[in-house]
Parts: structure tokens; C-alpha cells; sequence
């Protein structure tokens, strides 16, 4: 056990613990659609975001969760994850994933790193219908965590690797940013993709 000032880790994901092709990019060259889902990445505007995941529900209709992640052969891990992981669990740091992904797949990717919170858009496959998870929910999503966990904002570590990140890395006492360039303005700890182990040491030496 650490007497490291961080006592919660909250990770984007994709881009973040996953690289390369995105979660809904890997299920699309399953169902042969990862063309069109590169179009769709593309998206910018919660109108368009939302027609392109209805588009995807589409796609899962009739199928469950667990069909669609039978295996997770050839799944962007970023490197270092379940190293990075292991050292944070050991150390006593809290682990949380907030994503604007499918929660069927945060909440496999949860399961695999011993993460024990998630944020993520939801999607009921019996109906078809969406509870969308967008970027500004991630911050509220980190203070409410703080709440529950009678923390500050000061032990709370933030890792992310977009604009969407933004607030939630702005409220983290620890911010920690693995994209190519850093927004506008800011001064988070740059890692651009960085190892997750080297992720991890950063967060223990907060």
C-alpha cells in the first residue's frame, strides 16, 4: 500500500487504454461494416454522434453483449494496460472508466482491468434504445465518484487523450493526457502514447 496522495485513477478509453482502431471499430470489422464505421467516426455534433449510434444498434440487432465479444482476440490494448492496472489495484488506487462508448463493451474492458466504476452510453438490446453518455457527463461522473468516495478533486487522477477529456482532466487533481498534442491552453502531463506502466508510476508518484 502506497501513501501516494491519488486514490482514484478515472481512464478514457478509447484512445486512451485501447489504440489503434477504436471498440466500435474492432466489433465493426466483425460484422464487416468497418468502412462505413470509419465514416462514422467522423461524426462531430450530438445530432450526428446519435444517428451514428442508432445506425450501429442497428447493426447488434439480434445479437447480446456476449456474442458480439465472444473473444477479444486481436483487441487494441494499449501497452502496458494489465501491467499498469495491476500496479495501481496493488497500490490501493481506485480504478474508474468513463467512456462515451457502448457500456456493454466499458463494462468487459472494466471487468479485464479490475476497474469497479463505469461511465459509458447504454444501449438496451431487447429494445433498442440509447441512454447516451457524452463528454461533459464525464466530469460529474468523476465528482460524483469523489462524493461516494469521500475524496477531493486533489486525489483524483485523470487520464485522457482528447478535447472531450478536457473537463474531466481540468478537475482532476492529477491530469494526465496521452494524445498527440495537447489542447489549446493546457498544461496537463503530457504522455503522448504512453506505455500504461509508465502511465501508472506517474499517478504513484502523483
Amino acid at each position: 500500500m502506497t501513501s501516494n496522495r491519488i486514490k482514484l485513477a478515472v481512464f478514457d478509453v478509447d484512445g486512451t487504454l485501447l489504440r489503434g482502431d477504436t471498440a466500435c471499430l474492432w466489433i465493426a470489422r466483425r460484422l464487416s461494416k468497418y468502412d462505413r464505421m470509419l465514416e462514422m467516426e467522423q461524426s462531430r455534433g450530438k445530432p450526428d454522434v446519435s444517428a451514428a449510434r442508432e445506425e450501429m444498434a442497428s447493426w447488434y440487432r439480434g445479437s447480446t453483449p456476449d456474442a458480439l465479444l465472444a473473444d477479444l482476440e486481436g483487441f487494441p490494448w494499449a501497452p502496458g494496460l494489465f501491467e499498469g492496472m495491476r500496479m495501481l489495484r496493488d497500490a490501493g488506487v481506485k480504478i474508474a472508466l468513463a467512456s462515451v462508448g457502448w457500456e456493454f463493451v466499458v463494462k468487459r474492458v472494466a471487468e479485464e482491468l479490475g476497474a469497479q466504476w463505469t461511465l459509458a452510453t447504454k444501449l438496451d438490446f431487447s429494445t433498442g434504445d440509447i441512454g447516451h453518455a457524452w463528454s461533459e457527463h464525464k466530469v460529474t461522473f468523476a465528482s460524483d465518484l469523489a462524493t461516494e468516495l469521500k475524496i477531493d478533486h486533489e486525489s483524483i487522477a485523470a487520464v485522457g487523450d482528447t478535447d472531450g477529456d478536457s473537463q474531466m482532466l481540468d478537475y482532476a487533481g492529477l491530469a494526465i493526457f496521452v494524445g498527440p498534442s495537447l489542447p489549446p491552453g493546457k498544461n496537463y502531463l503530457h504522455m503522448p502514447s504512453a506505455d500504461i506502466r509508465d502511465v501508472a508510476v506517474a499517478i504513484l508518484e502523483g
